[in-house]
């Protein structure tokens, strides 16, 4: 006989891990976590792995210090530093309404104990040799902001929940929630169903298949996220900080003496998450594939600010699909209707800077503890009854990406 509560997770991406790692720490036994893939290999592998902490609203700035905690943690448990790069990051404004943006944020990083400190031209061009220093209104420091290799950051979740106790099970591909007397009894796999007293849905962009024939619909969508990778140049020191552009749409950060540079879309494609494969690069995206569209029509604003990107080689081009919700906000929480069933999902492309946060949620929620912050802001049915698979839905969901200016 299995002993206590049997707690199944399913989805082994970013949250996934964080949420089974937070469970054992809390004490839970008896918990298996299933993935059909690697762990890390969906959504989690197309992240660029920022990990900024002061963001709006401020509910996502104590999840994102309880990742910072998370991964102090970590790194203590499993004797590794998982290639955290704590590089600080530059948050940049070049037109008057960034700049009083910019300010607020200052403001929130005051009250929440984040150091920072304006920049000079000539500090902000030591900083980041790239950019065109007379374009910019103001600049500002956050010196231990950091990113973190996606992959690095999942694998130390999924070792420190194994050495816990927590069985990963790989290659097992979920088909169903198995439910009687309106509470969750078992997760339907291709080989069977695993019985479960309590069942966490963290599969990311897939989570709505599983959740409609319950009767509800995550208010969120399948929308593409990408990011472009240039050949190595001096320009591009690898120890300088990571920035944030919000007047170009679009963030940077050093990868192996190249940079790596994301772009917002005015409108990013979505998908139907009844037409995903189960393989993010099979992907069928309806637009270029190479995002070649994303940059002719952003070049001029980004160009503008960083001209040496006119000359530099493109090397890599990631795009994969994150999960955006119709208000920004999380879809965190207990499923109504259906007892002992919980989700984690629609990240809004913060899944690597807030996975400690949903992880230590999540699991608080999961085992009935009095909650580290309240979860009401990301109740999974906040928005009512929604179709997520309209096309009129899904592109409401990828403005919400449109618009977004963090991190």
């Amino acid at each position: 006989m299995e002993p206590g509560p049997r707690i199944v997770i399913v989805g082994g991406g970013v949250l996934g891990c964080a949420i089974a790692w937070q469970l054992a720490r809390h004490g839970a036994r008896n918990i298996a976590l299933l993935e059909r893939g690697a762990p890390g290999a969906g959504s989690t592998s197309q992240a660029a792995g920022l990990l900024t902490r002061i963001r709006s609203p401020d509910g996502h700035v104590r999840l994102a210090t309880a990742t910072r905690e998370a991964i102090a943690e970590l790194q203590r448990a499993l004797g590794d530093r998982l290639d955290l790069r704590r590089t600080g990051g530059v948050h940049v404004a070049a037109s008057w309404a960034s700049a009083a943006a910019l300010d607020e944020l200052c403001g929130r990083a005051d009250r929440h104990g984040e150091r920072w400190h304006h920049l000079s031209q000539a500090e902000l061009a030591r900083l980041l040799p790239w950019l065109r220093t007379d374009r910019v209104h103001r600049a500002v420091l956050m010196p231990d902001e950091a990113f973190v290799d996606p992959h690095r950051l999942t694998d130390g979740y999924a070792r420190a929940a194994v050495m816990a106790g927590v069985e990963l099970r790989t290659g097992v591909r979920v088909t169903g929630i198995a439910t009687a007397g309106g509470r969750v009894t078992g997760i339907e796999t291709a080989a069977g169903t695993v019985r479960c007293d309590v069942a966490v849905l963290a599969c990311g962009v897939w989570t709505n298949l599983l959740t409609a024939p319950l009767g509800v619909l995550l208010p969120y969508a399948p929308v593409r996220s990408q990011y472009w990778i240039t050949t190595p140049a001096p320009d591009f020191p690898p120890r300088m900080p990571f920035a944030i552009l919000p007047d170009a749409g679009a963030y940077a950060r050093p990868e192996l003496g190249a940079l790596l540079f994301g772009v917002r879309d005015d409108e990013s494609p979505t998908l139907d998450p009844r037409d995903l494969p189960d393989a993010v690069d099979a992907l069928p995206w309806p637009y270029d594939r190479d995002g070649l569209a994303t940059l002719e029509a952003r070049a001029p604003a980004l160009i503008d600010l960083c001209p040496r990107l006119a000359d530099a080689g493109i090397a890599f081009h990631v795009s994969g699909p994150s999960g955006y919700t119709i208000d920004g906000e999380l879809a965190v929480g207990h499923l109504p209707g259906v007892e002992g069933l919980l989700v984690a999902a629609g990240c809004n492309g913060a899944g690597i800077a807030l996975s400690g946060g949903v992880g230590r949620l999540v699991a608080e929620l999961a085992l009935g503890c009095e909650p580290f912050m309240d979860p009401a802001p990301f109740a999974p049915a906040r928005c009512g009854a929604i179709d997520a698979f309209a096309e009129d839905f899904r592109r409401a969901c990828s403005r919400t990406r449109a618009l977004k200016r963090s991190g």
